[in-house]
């Protein structure tokens, strides 16, 4: 630790990065970092309980307080927390370091040399810290107390119905005063509109000092409003720990009403209603700073999803930050929940623990989110053996004695497994996607159309910048397989792609074109294929084309949920049609084989055919489609013909989550080369330099190049400094009409509040 007070120590703010990325990652850097802060801890905090909670650090994370060491922690995904009440100086000046390393370590999961990984750990303390001050009298934190099943405040549901709903809430309440401690533990419920339906008050309680008591009490909710992810609604749970009449602890915690049942007869049903999944998987990963995303990071990414249309995602292949369940939670998207792991597994006791150990932290951080629907206790590919898998299983259903909706997920393959819900079985054939090894389980599908496509070399991974036909291959294989995959229903309770967003690997140079979206929140073609398979009130149309010229008559697709579709060129109607109806085909249509993927078929069994058209003569100007329910039109879309590149219009992606001024906040900025008519240019890729003046830095390369007409970059906000943004952006032979000012005052304001569980805490 001497050594370290010489050291160059550079400004960091949470959450952070410790060794930056390229853009396109060749090796990913790995190797140990260090952290300190100096803080005062005021003097009236005294008598107090006082922590400090890590919401995760990359991987293996040591921890001084003061000069002495307090715990070494093992694990990059999931929080820890140490107790600083007895070493704190009170009034005076505090100081914490931290040494983190992200290299891999065989005894902890995922245990995976980086260059054979399939993303990348990254590095640092890349989440939250919070310092929590509390009374000596005060709910646990369900992680840091370690009991099984309990710590904390666990919400179940014994009786789920429109009519009335019980709502059990188990609460573990600690003395860490001198004295013994009475008190009252009182629940309250609130709805939508902060009013209170329903509270209950604990008889007089008893603690001594030092020790603590789990209490169970029950709420009736009467005619409740149940969540679902077409109707995500939220309560507010207030739990208080009353003293001689003086509320001296408050955890605010939010919940959704909601019951899961799933059967190979009927596949999923929520509040006794079936829900087809149709999703995607999601690594937590930006450009150049990795997984150290903002809390408003990941609700954008959360809003990108739920605007595709689909209602599940599942976070390969560890626990993601908690920010993105509070933001699924109020969304409507459900999740399936992975604790750390990835085609590895070591046979050691210590591995075993610690992987076990995960399961536990896992269920005890996330318990209460009404949008986890499955619980992935597997290791990903990892094929241990039999009595290992069981345990993790056993482990899980000890965290959730009641059994009530809670169901177990995990990879088959096996002769022996205890998953409640396995996975399809993986299999050469892409023809149909099964589990033939528990024929008398529902199974979800849990990755496609990627591997089968090719591996490393899948038709499927295609960056925004391959073009059209590279993009609209990535759109024909998702159908294809889709379409497969839905024959399975009800027991293939749905499907998931894999992935949702392109990314970053250890072991593969460049970056993975797997994405309905590009690395940086772009779509491609296919996320508007998954858009229209939406039965809702979102009617629309998409042209996936970029009308360009062309010396032959072309098929153009349209993806649409509307009944009809009407194609104009210049104004003038040149073909009206339903929804394509044709038979299914066999794989094999790549068009770099000579094949013919859009060929009318392989549509029975989608929720919206696309609409092809064929034979669509090519005119200079715009071709429009209008989208039509039972002859209304409901729906337009334009595409026009592009000119040479002429001007750059900047955006700015916040998805409605307006950017925070705290320092740690990231959003993309969008140089997007139009036409002197402001057409899209689809096919530029000039260079441009990006310029910022105030508030704001530019994270990653000022300079880029253009992928398929827009050019982007990150930028990140200075710490507690408000106010206007002024970016430019330039390029040769290019005007910037628009340079993008004070946008923060025109984005349409999103609605959303994070909760925790301690309502006493301080971002430090």
């Amino acid at each position: 630790m001497a050594k370290l007070k010489d050291a160059n120590w550079q400004p960091a703010t949470l959450p952070h990065i410790a060794f930056p990325e390229p853009l396109v990652i060749e090796r990913p850097r790995e190797g140990i970092a260090y952290y300190k802060k100096s803080f005062t801890i005021p003097a009236n905090y005294k008598g107090q309980h006082i922590s400090i909670e890590f919401e995760g650090a990359m991987q293996i994370a040591w921890v001084w307080f003061n000069g002495k060491f307090i715990t070494r922690h093992l694990g990059g995904y999931l929080p820890f927390t140490i107790d600083i009440t007895d070493k704190a100086k009170y009034g005076q000046e505090n100081s914490i370091t931290v040494k983190v390393d992200n290299r891999p370590n065989p005894l902890v999961p995922p245990g995976k040399p980086v260059s054979r990984l399939d993303f990348v750990y990254y590095s640092g303390l890349y989440r939250d810290v919070w310092l929590h001050v509390d009374n000596p009298l005060h709910i646990t934190d369900a992680n840091a107390i370690d009991r099984i099943a309990g710590g904390g405040i666990f919400v179940t549901y014994p009786t789920v119905n429109y009519k009335q709903t019980t709502v059990n809430i188990k609460t573990n309440v600690i003395n860490e005063s001198a004295t013994a401690k009475t008190f009252t533990l009182i629940q309250e419920l609130a709805d939508a509109k902060g009013n209170i339906v329903a509270t209950t008050k604990s008889a007089v309680n008893s603690l001594q000092q030092g020790s603590d008591a789990h209490y169970t009490q029950q709420l009736n909710v009467e005619h409740p409003s149940l969540w679902s992810p077409d109707s995500p609604y939220l309560y507010t749970l207030r739990s208080y720990v009353v003293e001689d009449d003086k509320k001296v602890d408050t955890r605010t915690t939010k919940i959704g009403i909601r019951s899961f049942f799933i059967s190979k007869e009927t596949g999923l049903l929520i509040n006794g209603k079936p829900v087809r999944i149709e999703g995607s998987n999601r690594h937590e990963s930006y450009p150049w700073i990795g997984n150290a995303l903002s809390n408003n990071a990941s609700l954008r990414d959360a809003v990108i999803i739920k605007a595709s249309g689909m209602n599940c995602i599942r976070v390969g292949h560890y626990c993601q930050d908690p920010s993105f369940y509070d933001a699924c939670d109020s969304l409507g998207i459900l999740l399936v929940n992975c604790t750390p792991g990835w085609q590895f597994f070591n046979k050691s006791e210590t591995f075993i623990s610690n992987s076990l150990n995960d399961i536990r932290q896992m269920i005890r951080r996330d318990r209460n989110h009404p949008s986890i629907l499955l619980w992935e206790v597997s290791l990903n590919e990892a094929y241990p053996p039999a009595d290992y898998r069981c345990k993790q299983v056993e482990t899980a259903k000890s965290e959730w004695p009641s059994g009530l909706n809670f169901y177990t997920s995990g990879d088959s393959y096996f002769t022996k497994t205890c998953y409640d819900v396995p996975y399809d079985d993986w299999a050469d054939n892409i023809e149909s996607r099964n589990n033939t090894t528990y024929p008398n389980n529902a199974f979800l599908i849990r990755e496609y159309g990627d591997f089968e496509f090719g591996g490393t070399q899948s038709t499927n991974r295609q960056l925004r910048g391959n073009g059209e036909k590279a993009l609209l291959q990535q759109a024909w294989n998702l159908q294809w397989e889709h379409n497969r995959n839905r024959e399975q229903y009800p027991r293939a309770i749905g499907d998931l792609t894999w992935a949702f967003f392109d990314g970053l690997a250890g072991y593969v140079q460049g970056i993975e074109g797997w994405g309905i979206a590009d690395l940086k929140r772009i779509p491609k073609f296919s996320y508007y294929f998954f858009q229209s398979q939406r039965k809702d009130k979102h009617p629309m149309c998409y042209i996936a084309d970029y009308w360009i010229p062309s010396d032959t008559p072309r098929k153009i697709i349209v993806y649409s949920n509307c009944d009809e579709i009407a194609l104009y060129i210049n104004g003038r109607e040149v073909t009206r049609q339903y929804a394509d109806s044709g038979p299914d085909s066999p794989y094999g249509t790549d068009w770099d084989k000579g094949g013919n993927p859009f060929d009318g078929g392989n549509v029975k069994a989608l929720s919206s055919p696309p609409f092809t058209f064929r034979n669509i003569a090519f005119e200079d100007g715009e071709i429009k489609a209008v989208g039509y329910i039972k002859g209304k039109q409901v729906a337009t879309y334009s595409v026009h013909t592009p000119g040479k590149p002429y001007k750059i219009i900047l955006s700015a992606d916040t998805q409605g989550v307006p950017m925070k001024a705290d320092g740690a906040d990231a959003v993309f900025i969008r140089a997007n080369i139009v036409d002197e008519h402001d057409n899209p240019v689809y096919t530029a890729d000039n260079e441009i330099q990006f310029s910022i003046t105030i508030n704001a830095r530019i994270i990653g390369p000022p300079v880029i190049n253009a992928e398929a007409g827009i050019g982007s970059i990150l930028i990140q906000s200075n710490s507690n400094k408000t106010g206007m943004i002024d970016i430019k952006a330039t390029g040769k032979g290019l005007m910037c009409l628009s340079p993008l000012k004070d946008w923060t005052k025109i984005v349409k304001q999103f609605s959303h509040s994070k909760f925790r569980n301690n309502e006493n805490k301080t971002s430090i």
